[in-house]
């Protein structure tokens, strides 16, 4: 097929270190790796456009706050229907794939204009209410509206977990088709060995005998706080490595200082991707120590990077997080927001062997299931479905 994926959220560039761009570029080299031929639209990144994909890109239109934020938004969605759709016509797709922005219409609008197919959408998470959660939103109205509509008019939609599925059945009713996905991980990258005392010195870890890690952008609902609070419970030859940036680094840095750990947690900042497996490979147990979120509906990357790189990991009970835990057998799950719970499951993950064996039995299982092609194989077949019953609902 032609697949054309599309992605009008500025904050999700091309090329880019964050999460949400290392799963845009996955998702679409794992399409063309399947034999697909995919173009991808979306925002230009600081370096230059992956040399493996055919791109249209657009300016970044810069960094701004508030309703200035919003109105760039708005623009840079119309933007993409002016300028991306005489390039779409051209490519000719039998598909529309686009990744859910607030206020993001393109896709809908494009292939409205194609009159063949309406487009099939990822739902990473509802973004109208995440935003007005997390930076506030002047024109939450018009942003909620757009994002009904979006969902309401889309082929099929593909959502990362069972719980943003059952928010868009909220938002856009009972009857939007909807298929669960979960994220997965490059197996390319995570199936390189990893030298770990040569990882360990190349990036100045900590020497110290064990090492937890921490793979994510640094914001308030990823828990980092309560991983620094949790070590000064756990022996003095346990360290702490981060790997990420974000706005709370700064609090995260001065946490540790006023605890006395400043010493055994490394910031890493952003690496590039490959990088990062190699640090998490170098390490003993990952983390993903979330605080208590009402509703969290999110499937996390660090998760299933964790699994594929061999490592037990400890993480909150929240969410998706249970059901990975449950079906590879290789996290310990405690109560969101509880440091003592949680140096207490990373010290017993440190101290049994048996949880390492466990670890790397799940790495096979996981690299067998969750790699990004075998999860754009599970989204094609979707895809294809009404391609080959007579096209679109």
């Amino acid at each position: 097929m032609r697949i054309a994926v599309l992605c009008t959220d500025q904050g999700v560039r091309v090329p880019g270190d964050k999460g949400a761009s290392l799963h845009l570029l996955a998702i679409t080299r794992a399409f063309a790796r399947l034999g697909h031929d995919v173009l991808l639209l979306g925002v230009a990144g600081h370096g230059a456009p992956p040399p493996d994909l055919t791109t249209h890109l657009l300016p970044h239109p810069g960094r701004a706050e508030g309703l200035v934020r919003e109105r760039n938004k708005l623009a840079l969605t119309e933007h993409f229907v002016t300028e991306a759709g005489p390039v779409l016509a051209d490519f000719g797709p039998d598909v529309i794939y686009e990744r859910l922005a607030l206020f993001g219409t393109a896709g809908q609008r494009l292939a409205a204009a194609a009159e063949e197919r309406k487009p099939f959408v990822e739902v990473n998470a509802l973004l109208a209410q995440e935003e007005a959660t997390w930076r506030g939103l002047t024109l939450a109205e018009l942003a909620v509206e757009r994002e009904q509509a979006v969902l309401a008019g889309a082929d099929h939609i593909i959502a990362v977990s069972a719980e943003w599925a059952d928010g868009v059945r909220r938002l856009a009713g009972a009857d939007v088709p909807i298929t669960v996905v979960p994220n997965g991980f490059d197996e390319e990258v995570f199936a390189a060995p990893v030298d770990r005392e040569a990882t360990r010195a190349a990036y100045g870890m900590p020497p110290l005998a064990r090492l937890v890690v921490f793979a994510g952008t640094l914001r308030p609902w990823h828990g980092v706080d309560v991983a620094i609070r949790a070590l000064t419970a756990l022996p003095a030859d346990v360290g702490l490595v981060v790997v990420g940036d974000g706005p709370v680094r700064a609090d995260l840095e001065a946490l540790a200082a006023t605890l006395g750990v400043a010493a055994r947690v490394h910031f890493l900042g952003q690496l590039p991707h490959d990088r990062t497996a190699a640090v998490l490979g170098s390490c003993d147990v990952g983390i993903a120590p979330y605080p208590a979120l009402e509703d969290f509906a999110f499937s996390p990357l660090k998760l299933y990077e964790y699994l594929a790189a061999g490592l037990p990991f400890v993480a909150s009970d929240v969410g998706q997080i249970h059901s990975v835990a449950t079906e590879f057998g290789s996290g310990q799950l405690v109560r969101p927001g509880d440091p003592v719970e949680l140096a207490a499951a990373v010290g017993r993950a440190l101290a049994d062997p048996f949880v390492a064996a466990r670890a790397q039995q799940a790495r096979a299982l996981a690299h067998e299931r969750c790699g990004w092609t075998a999860r754009a194989q599970q989204i094609i077949a979707v895809v294809q479905a009404p391609v080959l019953t007579g096209g679109p609902r």
